[in-house]
């Protein structure tokens, strides 16, 4: 019986041992997680691939967003910068809802589990295999595993203002961002002569869009450094957002894209399956030596060994003899 209770004990023990390296050896971050976030905002550009011309297998299977072509294959178009999708600042009242889910759900996720949503195991609607080499896929899984963060933390969700301190964040756009963009922000137009957008724009119009590119950069121009790159902490980049949102505007007018107006929505963070495997391993091999333990103080002890003529043994070695 004590060699049945060990043995079960160490096998237990092995099990969960088994468990935690397999679960180490899945939380491998294997791409290049801050180039991820890029393929994330215009995979386009960042792999080199012309998208195809007709809108995405599974664009039409909604009717609000009415955008058309190129921009309906974007992971942005459909699951948001804000990463929450129609949970998020492209919810109901935004024109850029669809009703898709956000990416959020898959942070912590293993490794196989997001690459079924590129390879078409989950979904053969939204099969990217086609557009992305091993590593691009590998970068965007990285991002998606290890970067996504719930951007409740850094903006207001229902006005839109960044909740960092703009003052701390002069200096960090001082020395970081003023080179490009100026001192007030009005060095890159992105709009028109006719209708100018500066960056205090963006950053009040769409600041989870601005918060994204503060940290990842964009496609569009390798000399804009992510501070994810840098080693920010997401309270810098708060912060940075904070004093872009107080620039130059070139089109006072622009409001925030208006957020859902419900109550906080929870997303899952992580897949807790393994942990949820191992948890009742290792109780099972809590009780396995509370069992154990249990035995041995209660099992009978064993009596005086007998001889071969059914004498007992004596406490001195000596054999008791009947006289």
């Amino acid at each position: 019986m004590r060699r049945i209770l060990a043995f079960t004990f160490f096998a237990l023990l092995a099990a969960l041992c088994l468990v935690a390296a397999g679960r180490a050896w899945d939380a491998q971050v294997l791409g290049d997680a801050v180039r991820g976030g890029r393929i994330y905002d215009n995979w386009i550009v960042v792999v080199g691939r012309q998208a195809p011309a007709t809108n995405h297998p599974l664009w039409d299977t909604q009717e609000s967003n009415r955008r058309s072509g190129a921009v309906t294959w974007l992971c942005t178009e459909c699951h948001g910068w804000d990463y929450k999708g129609a949970d998020g600042a492209y919810g109901v009242f935004s024109t850029h809802y669809t009703g898709f889910i956000g990416t959020l759900g898959v942070v912590g996720a293993s490794q196989q589990d997001v690459l079924s949503w590129f390879n078409g195991t989950r979904n053969t609607s939204h099969d990217f295999t086609a557009y992305f080499d091993a590593v691009d896929v590998m970068d965007l899984v990285a991002f998606l595993r290890t970067r996504q963060i719930d951007t409740n933390l850094l903006i207001d969700r229902f006005t839109g203002r960044s909740l960092g301190d703009p003052q701390q964040g002069s200096g960090l756009y001082e020395s970081t961002c003023a080179s490009c963009h100026g001192d007030d922000g009005a060095e890159i137009n992105f709009g028109t002569l006719q209708d100018p957008l500066y960056l205090a724009d963006m950053a009040v119009v769409d600041p989870w869009r601005s918060v994204h590119k503060i940290r990842f950069g964009t496609p569009l121009s390798a000399a804009m450094p992510a501070a994810e790159d840098l080693g920010w902490s997401l309270t810098r980049v708060a912060d940075v957002l904070a004093y872009a949102q107080t620039l130059q505007r070139g089109n006072p007018s622009l409001r925030p894209f208006s957020a859902v107006a419900t109550g906080p929505v929870l997303e899952s963070q992580g897949n807790i399956v393994p942990l949820v495997w191992a948890s009742a391993i290792l109780l099972l091999i809590v009780l396995a030596g509370v069992a154990y333990d249990y035995y041995q103080r209660h099992s009978p002890q064993p009596g005086p060994r007998k001889t071969p003529n059914g004498s007992g043994q004596a406490k001195n070695g000596k054999t008791n003899h009947k006289h």
